[in-house]
């Protein structure tokens, strides 16, 4: 999937940079902080063989366009509603992946009406207060200095043994970290970095799978077993020595969970 098929359209106040393929039920594919829509190259044309998938590069990100902070997770959640409002999309799976995911959840409680299922894939439902000032820091350090090579490194975002066989993804992702705008960086990690409503989350009443990679070394797994524990019809998915970016180490594995999960709620009706 090259460039040729990415297009832009206005929604609410910005310019979103998304792709439209395949046909069937959508599903929304939502990044990561730091990441783009290309994020997910190895997944999305698996499941457009099923589906119309929409991937989008998130308000600050990518092309889309990076109006100054502060953003807030209630913003990036009905950024999103917009874009399925634009593309006269009713309803729809949503599958976001780490920041992605929190956007997932905040998006599901705040346009029920609009979910047809949530992927939830490395994220959590809430961040302690130790979390929340690292985040905190870390933006602030962003923010004032740009990029360095701690903040740029990508190898903790893959399992040990990932990283070690192939460091030449461990290095683009770095260096696509570090391409992206300092500013809108520091105002979604503030955003994505504090949010606490596991209790809320019983309000969920459709279907949401939940995948870990149990050798995540950014979300730790007792997130996401505290999440799906809080979620009435939930079912959670571990991965045995997959690391965070679970699209990348174990895209088959992913694009087959996916295309089960989102064909049985179909079939369902």
């Amino acid at each position: 999937l090259g460039s040729r098929s990415i297009a832009r359209i206005r929604v609410g106040d910005i310019e979103v940079s998304y792709e439209d393929t395949g046909t069937g039920t959508a599903v929304v594919l939502v990044h990561g902080l730091g990441n783009d829509l290309y994020l997910w190259d190895d997944l999305a044309p698996k499941l457009a063989e099923q589906h119309r998938v929409i991937r989008y590069d998130v308000r600050g990100f990518g092309a889309t366009d990076r109006p100054p902070g502060p953003y807030s997770l209630a913003q990036l959640a009905a950024d999103l509603d917009g874009l399925l409002d634009v593309l006269e999309i009713t309803d729809a799976h949503v599958l976001g992946m780490s920041m992605g995911g929190v956007i997932a959840q905040r998006w599901a409680l705040d346009f029920p009406g609009r979910v047809r299922s949530l992927l939830l894939v490395s994220t959590s439902s809430e961040v302690g207060e130790r979390a929340r000032r690292a985040w905190g820091r870390l933006a602030d350090a962003i923010e004032a200095r740009g990029f360095d090579r701690r903040s740029a490194d990508a190898s903790r975002a893959f399992s040990e043994e990932f990283a070690t066989r192939h460091p030449e993804i461990v290095t683009a992702m770095g260096r696509s970290n570090a391409d992206n705008d300092p500013h809108a960086y520091a105002a979604a990690a503030r955003a994505s970095g504090d949010y606490a409503w596991t209790e809320d989350l019983g309000r969920v009443d459709r279907p949401v799978l939940v995948v870990q990679g149990m050798a995540d070394r950014l979300t730790p797994p007792g997130g996401s077993i505290k999440m799906h524990r809080a979620l009435p019809r939930s079912r959670l998915l571990k991965l045995e020595g997959v690391g965070h970016h679970v699209q990348i180490e174990a895209a088959d594995l992913l694009a087959g969970a996916a295309s089960g999960f989102f064909a049985g709620v179909d079939l369902a009706g």
